[in-house]
């Protein structure tokens, strides 16, 4: 039988096995068995974790490297994992006892004036200065010494430090997604940067060709007017189209310095250090790549932001726990074991040991809002689900959205090309009849700069298309390091 002083205790003990709050359970989110239109859905994760590697350019294989390991943003994202991962053990040493060791040496000296005379005699027979045990004579000094141990444990009875570890573990995993969600924007963003870069390179040597060719019609129109076969005027409008391909020229030469400015501070350096790297061309436009998108449900496993926004949730989850328990009773426990003397020397003997322990129980009879915050608690949960939820619809629009646009842009760029070898074509024939006095050098000259705006805009959209497979890679979660320990599967070596 229990003895019924300690019966409350012992119930409370019994409860120590519950958790309050509610249980995490991933939820389950409707996403569709296929995407728009006919896609292959063979999709492999190791071909999307390195992407970047199938357009075969081993300057941007390079650059992107040098990101990984420079780039701020990155960085940062990390930092933040070592931060949650501190913030972890901090939370999880909350539920364990505390020890503390204490040493102390005191002087004291007895006021005269402070105390009767007669109490500096009590049990010591009445005469001054006898020494029998009186409290002390006015004016006595003694030291006094002092070392112990003191310990306190609040026990966990209702789960609350439980539900705070689950919490604290939880934010550590989305610190670990958000960072491998920051790495796959910095190579989406190297890579898009670097290919418009290397578009606007070809662009710049067409803009060299057209004003070429602007200038060969303006030295023909010259060569008419001073024959008296065409007037000023469409000299006049001749050398307007020419400085207008020139200033054209020299806003193509901005950009593609604004897009080496934006290389360099993606990979953490001067906005200019990459200037000298990238001054020769890429040989050629980057090659259509077929991207199987897999299906939409490998999402949930993928994206990284969508691991983040699920690990959020779970925190958010046991945040309510350590809300509730909050309204329960709480039990601790302290104890004391100390040795005093008034001499070194004794110190160390029985006579000096003190020692005290206590138990203490509390409970809450006035929240002071602990109910509203299990409300709030409730509420942010709440929010965390639409947040995971809006995730992974946002997530399924943007992989729709890229692969339609990317039909779109090969299609166009299928078109593109036809239009430029027919104008190729208007081109040889336009020098055919040039040569045998069919037409003037002016139809040769106009086929030309026809053909080149045709090949400008074809390489315009090759770059589009080329940012649109980009787009692709990165709306499928690709980028991430997957030779890295997925962070629930580190849970059990968190505290170490």
């Amino acid at each position: 039988m229990i003895p019924s002083r300690i019966r409350p205790l012992a119930a409370l003990l019994l409860l120590g096995g519950c958790t309050v709050g509610p249980d995490y359970n991933r939820p389950t989110v409707a996403v569709p068995a296929t995407y728009a239109g006919a896609h292959d859905a063979a999709l492999r994760t190791s071909d999307i974790g390195g992407w970047w590697t199938a357009f075969r350019d081993p300057v941007l294989d390079g650059l992107i490297a040098r990101a990984r390991s420079g780039n701020l943003d990155v960085r940062q994202a990390a930092a933040r994992v070592a931060e949650a991962r501190a913030q972890e053990r901090v939370a999880r040493a909350r539920g364990g006892p505390s020890l503390n060791a204490s040493a102390q040496a005191g002087y004291s000296r007895l006021s005269q004036n402070s105390l009767p005379a007669g109490l500096a005699n009590l049990g010591g027979g009445g005469q001054p200065g006898s020494g029998g045990g009186g409290i002390g004579l006015p004016g006595e000094d003694f030291a006094t010494f002092q070392t112990g141990f003191d310990a306190s444990w609040e026990l966990d009875l209702f789960g609350g430090q439980r539900r705070a570890n689950e919490a604290a573990g939880a934010r550590t995993e989305a610190a670990v997604w958000s960072q491998r969600d920051a790495e796959v924007m910095l190579a989406a963003e190297v890579a898009r940067t670097y290919q418009q870069y290397r578009v606007l390179q070809r662009r710049i040597a067409l803009a060299d060709q057209a004003l070429a060719s602007q200038r060969d019609q303006l030295e023909f129109v010259r060569v008419r007017a001073r024959n008296g076969l065409t007037t000023t005027l469409d000299e006049r409008s001749q050398q307007r189209r020419l400085e207008q391909a020139s200033a054209q020229r020299e806003d193509l030469l901005a950009e593609a310095d604004a897009r080496v400015h934006a290389l360099g501070t993606l990979l953490g350096l001067a906005p200019a250090a990459l200037a000298g790297e990238l001054t020769t061309p890429s040989p050629a436009a980057a090659t259509a790549i077929d991207i199987p998108p897999g299906l939409p449900s490998e999402l949930l496993q993928r994206r990284p932001d969508i691991r983040a926004a699920e690990r959020k949730l779970a925190a958010a989850t046991a945040d309510i726990g350590v809300a509730t328990a909050d309204l329960y009773p709480k039990l601790s426990l302290t104890g004391a074991l100390q040795l005093a003397s008034r001499s070194l020397a004794t110190l160390l003997e029985a006579d000096s040991i003190f020692a005290n322990g206590a138990g203490r129980l509390s409970l809450p009879l006035i929240g002071g809002g602990k109910r509203e915050t299990v409300a709030l608690r409730r509420a942010q949960a709440d929010e965390a689900l639409l947040a995971y939820q809006a995730t992974v619809l946002g997530a399924l629009r943007e992989v729709e959205d890229a692969l339609t646009r990317l039909d779109a842009d090969r299609r166009k760029v299928g078109a593109l090309r036809a239009s430029v070898a027919a104008a190729q074509d208007a081109v040889d024939t336009a020098q055919v009849r040039q040569r045998s006095g069919l037409v003037q050098m002016t139809e040769v000259l106009q086929a030309r700069q026809t053909w080149l705006a045709d090949r400008d805009t074809l390489a315009q959209a090759e770059a589009a298309a080329a940012q649109d497979e980009v787009a692709l890679y990165k709306a499928l979660g690709g980028g991430w390091d997957e030779r890295r320990v997925n962070p629930e599967e580190q849970a059990s070596g968190r505290g170490s």
